[in-house]
């Protein structure tokens, strides 16, 4: 059997669909799967399990670019047979691109209930095979060369192994440092750098069990200068290392750390697809549709609908208190 699953995305996008791949693994274990996604897709899923064959990309960013891969596509798309494919994009676009293609076309499209995306993409598997989809959450593998980079990586920076790490992932995808594009994401999604350091503080002050807690920025070199000015603020309580961009390591990075704070983003969407502990801002947006699909223990969700400034009006106390508290549930779960 040949399948297609179909998800164009970001990051968050695509980790959403993972519980429904393992549900199709774990449905069709003989299948020869392909994906179509984003580039950002691809760098997720390259080594995600050994079923998935190929991974087929639509680069949407710039007319010529999404011109040249959507007829690549259509090539593709009409030199193959799959017997089964399951579009987890409800963008019209995207189903068009099967409108000719003479297979069992599963589109998830036109949700007429609140329910997390992930759950969504579940229902559409289970309805085409008899699955307990109650089983599977967000998951991304981790390579171990770089859990071992990771840790020499912290410990030339004085974190080690039992040091209880806070990472801090302050920025959206498209945030901008002059704050011209994307007004109504900054207001839903950027806390201010100076709470953020004055929380930098507090947490590195801070003990559980005699175990210090080390909080952690890491960035790309775009967002470095808001990075610097957290750590600043923070006294130089926060960590900020300068490396060069990799997935792999970022991705073992954020399963190294204990806790991830950020707001509704990609690296939330990561973590919870490597077990780390999450707080999350949100404003907005319902986290029933879009949040951590993981254990309900695993996340704490801090929420501020302020038309004009967002989560901006939550307080660092009330942070601080989400941070410790989240800590200590994760280590009840995990016991």
């Amino acid at each position: 059997m040949r399948i297609l699953a179909v998800r164009i995305g970001r990051v968050g996008d695509t980790v959403m669909m993972t519980p429904a791949l393992n549900a199709i693994i774990r449905c069709y274990p003989d299948a020869q799967i392909t994906i179509l996604a984003s580039p950002d897709g691809k760098r997720l899923l390259r080594d995600f399990h050994p079923q998935i064959e190929q991974i087929w990309t639509w680069d949407r960013h710039g007319l010529i670019k999404s011109y040249r891969d959507k007829r690549q596509l259509l090539q593709k798309i009409a030199n193959s047979r799959f017997d089964r494919i399951f579009c987890f994009d409800t963008s019209k676009r995207i189903a068009n691109l099967f409108d000719h293609v003479d297979t069992e076309f599963h589109w998830f499209h036109s949700p007429t209930e609140l329910k997390h995306s992930a759950r969504h993409y579940l229902d559409l598997v289970a309805s085409t095979c008899d699955i307990d989809v109650e089983q599977f959450f967000n998951y991304l593998p981790v390579d171990d060369d770089y859990r071992k980079q990771v840790d020499e990586e912290l410990a030339a920076l004085g974190i080690q192994p039992d040091d209880i790490v806070v990472m801090m992932h302050p920025t959206f995808s498209g945030y901008s440092r002059l704050g011209l594009r994307k007004r109504k994401a900054r207001i839903r999604k950027l806390w201010p750098a100076n709470a953020y350091g004055r929380l930098g503080k507090r947490l590195a002050s801070h003990r559980i069990d005699g175990r210090p807690l080390k909080p952690l920025i890491d960035l790309l070199p775009a967002e470095m200068p808001l990075g610097r000015k957290i750590a600043r603020a923070s006294d130089g309580a926060i960590t900020l290392p300068e490396t060069p961009p990799n997935f792999g390591r970022y991705k073992a990075l954020i399963a190294r750390a204990d806790l991830l704070l950020t707001p509704d983003s990609g690296p939330m969407h990561i973590a919870s697809a490597v077990g780390t502990c999450i707080v999350a801002f949100f404003s907005r947006k319902e986290p029933a549709d879009c949040g951590p699909y993981m254990e309900p223990s695993l996340f704490t969700i801090l929420r501020s609908d302020d038309p004009v400034k967002g989560i901006a009006t939550i307080d660092v106390d009330t942070v601080y208190d989400a941070v410790i508290s989240q800590l200590e549930r994760c280590r009840q779960a995990k016991q």
